[in-house]
């Protein structure tokens, strides 16, 4: 996703929305994981006569469905039962969220695909790319953001035939890759993989129903309706093929933010032109980096090189409080005759959502500071002269939610010079050097802002202790690579 527009506007408002969905859609991956990859619901009394559903007729090891009367949770277990003995299957799945924008539905999408036959396994999730045959097992990143995840390559070898689904995604870091994506890894992997396929899938004290029919990629389909817990999905059987065409997850209910209502977006997966057809030709594969480093797993990435705001110096901009000058020395005048450390916590405020809920948050985590160390702490808003200009009931709403004082960046110059967007929050000690920034802030992050903060006060030279630490990180990172570069090397 883009960054937000750093001006308030409904686009903008609306692009932080889906923003918030994509990263409460990954939230929601382990639910997601255990629902539709291994949990799911037990068959109910309910039975349907299927003489329309499918034919009596066998493919491979498995018959197709052609009972009078079976139930939902029979049928469906039939289903995967043929993925389990399928010799080939492929397919160019991918995930779409579906959402409004400005009252017109838009969608955005995410490669899950998968390609099987006898021992050639290739995987399309998200970023990751997994390619495994006889001659062994190899996985990469596509991320221009990152080079490729510095080109590592991991290299493994051979994992069999039919290769067990833990034995296929066994390495740590690739399974977080996928499990991050909107909807998790592709589902078809434990369809084809484990054994049994959909373990879970059949508790007790799930439901599940036989749904309606519609047509879906030019097949027929019937629905069954899984209800697990509180979370309910919907397969879409093709009922001439025996596939899954695709499956509807739970849909994200954005939460209500800054005036705007709920939003409720649905999230699919779309299995296009899946078939058990054996292919004439290999995949076409994306390409490894063009110089990879093969790794046997792979390495953590280290931090980004250290911000070049760490350090930096405020007092030239112009910053306004109330009509006068602001300073970032404050405290009781004991505190200032002492030198003691103080530190301003400063949010970029603006009109949009993220914004506004980080400041929400900041704002009650400074009333749960201790005392003595809330007199050498101060937590203010920099907004933009925008918020000047807003209508007098829009101010007055922005005021009620957000209590924290007002630092108004005249003329906009800090803001745009140091391209803070909107929820960046700055440390800044009495002599108005940035000692600490993120991009936002969340709950997960508080516990070790006040971390950071503790060791300013108590003297620290944050900055500097940043850059050695990352630093000793990047050394160590290469040390790796390099011994990991050793077990590839031709004798």
């Amino acid at each position: 996703m883009q960054n937000l527009n750093a001006c308030p506007s409904v686009a903008a408002e609306a692009k932080s929305m889906r923003c918030h969905a994509m990263r409460t859609a990954r939230v929601l991956t382990h639910v997601i994981l255990g629902l539709v990859f291994a949990a799911g619901c037990d068959s109910s009394d309910q039975r349907s006569p299927l003489a329309t559903y499918a034919p009596a007729e066998s493919v491979g090891p498995v018959r197709l469905v052609g009972n009078t009367a079976i139930t939902p949770r029979d049928y469906l277990k039939t289903i995967f039962s043929r993925y389990h003995a399928a010799g080939s299957y492929r397919d160019s799945a991918q995930v779409r969220l579906t959402f409004t924008e400005q009252g017109v539905s838009k969608s955005e999408i995410a490669p899950l695909s998968v390609w099987f036959n006898h021992d050639l396994v290739y995987m399309r999730a998200y970023d990751a790319r997994l390619w495994s045959d006889r001659d062994g097992l190899s996985a990469w990143i596509v991320d221009p953001l990152t080079s490729n995840f510095d080109s590592q390559v991991l290299r493994k070898p051979a994992v069999g035939r039919r290769p067990d689904l833990r034995t296929l995604l066994a390495d740590p870091i690739l399974v977080e890759k996928i499990a991050a994506g909107l909807a998790g890894p592709p589902p078809q992997l434990e369809w084809l993989f484990a054994d049994p396929p959909m373990n879970d899938l059949f508790r007790p004290e799930h439901q599940f129903e036989f749904g309606e029919q519609k047509p879906i990629q030019q097949q027929t389909c019937q629905a069954i309706r899984v209800q697990a817990d509180s979370s309910s999905f919907v397969f879409w059987i093709d009922i001439r093929q025996g596939l899954v065409r695709q499956v509807d997850l739970p849909p994200l209910i954005v939460p209500a933010q800054a005036d705007q209502p709920a939003q409720t977006m649905e999230l699919a997966l779309e299995l296009t032109d899946a078939t058990f057809d054996a292919p004439v030709t290999n995949p076409q594969a994306d390409s490894l980096p063009s110089k990879p480093k093969f790794v046997s797993r792979f390495l953590p990435l280290p931090p980004d090189a250290t911000t070049p705001l760490l350090g930096r110096a405020l007092d030239r901009w112009p910053l306004e409080e109330n009509g006068k000058p602001f300073r970032f020395a404050f405290g009781p005048p004991l505190l200032r005759s002492l030198d003691s450390e103080c530190i301003t916590a400063m949010i970029c405020l603006t009109g949009d959502p993220t914004s506004l809920a980080a400041a929400a948050l900041l704002q009650q985590w400074e009333m749960q500071i201790p005392g003595p160390i809330r007199q050498r702490v101060r937590v203010v808003a920099i907004v933009d002269d925008s918020i000047r200009s807003l209508p007098d009931d829009a101010k007055a709403s922005l005021g009620n939610a957000i209590r924290l004082p007002m630092v108004f960046d005249t003329r906009n110059k800090l803001i745009q010079q140091l391209g803070l967007t909107p929820g960046t929050l700055l440390l800044i000690d009495q002599h108005s050097q940035i000692v600490w920034t993120q991009s936002t802030v969340t709950e997960q992050s508080l516990p070790g802002l006040g971390v950071i903060i503790g060791d300013c006060l108590d003297g620290v030279d944050v900055p500097k202790r940043i850059a050695q630490q990352t630093s000793d990180d990047l050394r160590a990172y290469e040390r790796a690579i390099e011994t990991e570069a050793a077990k590839f090397a031709k004798p």
